[in-house]
């Protein structure tokens, strides 16, 4: 059936209709959407009301099925469309309850926020009602697209961001410590080393088992991480204007996650007489909460890698399991029964219970014990969406900065920059005040020992107007110095790319816009270089690699695609982290941290080898077998490394190449389930540069190397002195539809590390705009 529908599929006769008059129930006055050549879609409205519903048809043109996805796996629904291999995610996702705390969040929005989430609904349901073509993944999965409610929109914002917590991390440390023992696990994740880059002031230094539950939830967890992401992050700077070409500040960077198919950020301009704005909004969601500007000033994010999710380990009650044990009292949980849809399969039962800390997710019947997660943005129902228009309407910085007081989830390293001059830095999000004990591990819930105490007010957040230092910049490093009296987090990224960040902008002399992707290409990895001392002390064990050798020691340090030398580096790096990983942990847990599932496991062996490059840096060999030093243990790694590239790719190393074996392979969330589609719906794959420790991001499993598994999702440069001027690319394109010439037309661009200009100028959208279409109320 399937190879029949591979002929029979047109995937062009997917694509809706762009041009023409269109006539939508709902609509007030008429919107006019201009498409620049990339098929970016600019959207002008005679009022607010109309403008968002008109994003809500525009985003549905491109990205419906993008956006069914994210409510499908947010409601626990994906098995619908890909069958039993789903069951294990969607259980849970419903113990995560992100339907349930979506709608409330709905409920308690402003009546102005509400109109707008409405207004984005009836928009995209417009689309549905249309009779348009629907996207092709409809046809293959057999589903129907649903109404669009208005808060289907949060569900898609949560689940995108529910695993850029620090959760999972917590569980591979309490695993460390159930197998190993706290010892042993604190030498392989110690706290965080002082003397690291902080972000503020620019520049400165800085319980039970429960086996089963957390075997079940592992599994649930892979299912969610089909792209094998490692570690969410991102890179920001600003730079005052009086170092800038045209006098103003400029805002740039770009934001790293997996690539998701189609990517995770819609390009789109929205305008009405409210208001301007141009930028990166998530399917589903109306507005501009992470990356934009409005003509007056502009703003964007990288993850603060703040710790806003406990783990409590609850007691219940023998005989009763709708008890658990708080302060010596057995209180009622709350249980909720949910049937999972399974595509070709029975339905699937499933129990939810809920307590004082949050929603079961993970529960060990053989000792009556379970793990209930708190999370900020599911703990009580939110107004975080009302800074979503008060955002678009911001005047200046300092009206911006204000109007982030209710913002929850995530927490972001906030930048902003504005026409006047005015530059910023805001630590935005809600951070519950407990025990930094509550950091590492799952905590008793039945003490009341572990509690949150309210969040750290939003006038002690870390703030940074005008520094005096005259830029800014943010890698997801420790955003404050040990001064801070608050708890924000032990996982921070090491300072490589912050430092490059930083020499890169240094570098630069009265830089425009366009220079700015001098600082995105920085891919000189710190890491290479402090190796290169280490290999000067080796005795290679072959000739193999000794010509390795010679080459890393002549190697500039740039992970650069046509070189040889980081695919030499980074095989040797890998084979030292999998021998520590085997000298130090149970065979069981080297082979899962060695490839992980989770973000958990990539944070872990990320930081790992971080900290070997110290321990190296300062002889400590508390890691290696007793009497081995590090420059025997990296022969023996450069060795295996380099057997290890022999076997893959031949014994010519001149034939190494990076590209060869880094690159970014887009994988649609079919293609696993209905992989005789794979060759149709996955864009081509995009050899890279980089590395997990350069600013031009390419970060990747050991275990599967030919894979980058973190990457620029956006790059972008504001210019505040022209907002012409200003830049952007994706790696991906536009739209969502596999047959469209906008699915992929941005990679060669991106992989270039070059940008396409942003736009703004209403006559030059309309001069050189490819397409028209006219929205008007029918």
């Amino acid at each position: 059936m399937i190879s029949e529908m591979i002929t029979q599929l047109d995937l062009k006769s997917a694509i809706p209709n762009l041009t023409g008059t269109v006539s939508l129930k709902g609509l007030e006055g008429k919107v006019q959407v201009y498409r620049d050549k990339y098929g970016i879609p600019r959207i002008n409205a005679e009022s607010e009301t109309d403008a968002f519903f008109a994003q809500g048809f525009v985003t549905a043109q491109d990205r419906l099925w993008h956006m069914d996805y994210d409510r499908l796996r947010g409601s626990g629904r994906w098995a619908e469309a890909v069958g039993r291999q789903a069951v294990a995610q969607d259980k849970l996702m419903r113990s995560f309850r992100l339907e349930a705390s979506a709608k409330a969040d709905y409920q308690v929005m402003d009546a102005h926020t509400k109109g707008i989430f409405d207004s984005y609904a009836a928009g995209v349901n417009a689309f549905i009602n249309s009779g348009d073509a629907l996207p092709v993944e409809y046809r293959i999965t057999g589903l129907v697209p649903e109404a669009w409610q208005p808060w289907h929109g949060l569900i898609a914002y949560k689940v995108r961001h529910i695993f850029m917590g620090v959760f999972e991390s917590k569980l591979w440390r309490a695993r460390m410590v159930r197998e190993i023992g706290p010892e042993a696990a604190g030498n392989l994740f110690p706290g965080f080393e002082p003397g690291h880059l902080v972000i503020l002031p620019p520049g400165a230094t800085s319980p039970g088992p429960l086996d089963q539950g957390i075997r079940e939830l592992s599994e649930g967890v892979a299912g969610l991480n089909h792209l094998g992401e490692m570690d969410s992050g991102s890179n920001s700077w600003l730079l005052r204007g009086a170092e800038t070409a045209h006098g103003k500040p400029i805002l740039a960077g770009d934001s790293h996650r997996a690539l998701d198919t189609p990517g995770a950020y819609y390009q789109n301009q929205l305008a009405c007489p409210e208001f301007d704005v141009v930028g990166l909004s998530f399917p589903g969601v109306p507005g501009f909460p992470h990356f934009g500007h409005n003509g007056r000033v502009s703003w964007s994010v990288t993850h603060t890698a703040a710790d806003y999710q406990d783990l409590y380990i609850e007691q219940f009650k023998e005989g009763d399991p709708a008890k658990y044990l708080f302060q010596d009292q057995w209180l009622d949980a709350e249980t909720y029964e949910e049937t999972i849809k399974v595509r070709d399969g029975n339905d699937v039962h499933t129990t939810v219970t809920v307590t004082r800390h949050g929603p079961v997710i993970a529960v060990d019947t053989e000792q009556g014990s379970g793990l209930a997660f708190k999370y900020t943005a599911t703990e009580k129902a939110s107004t975080w969406p009302d800074i979503l228009w008060r955002m678009l309407r911001a005047e200046n910085a300092n009206e911006l900065l204000a109007a982030q007081r209710d913002w929850v989830d995530p927490c972001n390293n906030f930048l902003f920059a504005d026409i006047h001059g005015d530059m910023g830095y805001l630590c935005r999000g809600r951070i519950p005040i407990r025990s930094r004990v509550n950091g590492w591990l799952p905590v008793p819930g039945w003490t009341g020992e572990h509690e949150w105490d309210g969040d750290i007010p939003f006038d002690e957040l870390p703030v940074s107007l005008n520094p005096p230092e005259g830029y800014i910049a943010t890698a997801n490093n420790r955003p404050v110095g040990d001064d801070y009296p608050h708890y924000i987090a032990i996982d921070f990224t090491p300072e490589y790319r912050v430092k490059r960040v930083t020499a890169g902008l240094k570098s630069l002399t009265r830089p425009t816009a366009k220079d700015m992707a001098q600082v995105h290409a920085q891919k000189l990895s710190i890491p290479a270089l402090a190796y290169q001392g280490v290999l000067k002390d080796v005795g290679p064990q072959d000739s193999a690699s000794a010509a390795a050798r010679e080459l890393l020691l002549a190697w500039n340090g740039e992970m650069e695609a046509t070189k040889v030398e980081p695919t030499i580096y980074s095989a040797m790096r890998d084979a030292l982290l999998k021998e520590v990983l085997e000298t130090n942990l149970t065979p069981k847990l080297a082979e899962e941290a060695w490839a992980p599932a989770d973000r958990g496991l990539g944070s872990f062996t990320n930081r790992l080898k971080a900290r070997l490059v110290s321990m190296i840096g300062e002889d400590d060999r508390s890691l290696l077998p007793a009497g081995d030093t590090w420059p025997t243990a990296v022969s023996r790694a450069l060795a295996r490394g380099v057997a290890t590239l022999q076997e893959r790719l031949g014994d010519d190393m001149s034939d190494w190449r990076w590209e060869r074996v880094h690159q970014a392979r887009p994988k649609h969330p079919l293609s696993a389930a209905f992989p005789e589609m794979a060759e149709l719906l996955d864009p081509p794959a995009i050899p890279t540069s980089g590395d997990g420790d350069t600013p031009l991001q390419g970060g990747y499993s050991a275990a599967a190397p030919n894979t980058v598994t973190s990457l620029s999702v956006a790059r972008y440069s504001y210019d505040p002195s022209n907002w012409e001027d200003s830049l952007w690319v994706v790696p991906l394109g536009s739209s969502g539809h596999p047959g469209s010439e906008h699915y992929s037309d941005q990679s060669e661009t991106w992989r270039q590390v070059n940008m396409i200009p942003m736009g703004y100028d209403w006559d030059n959208i309309k001069a050189t705009c490819e397409t028209e279409q006219t929205l008007e109320p029918g």
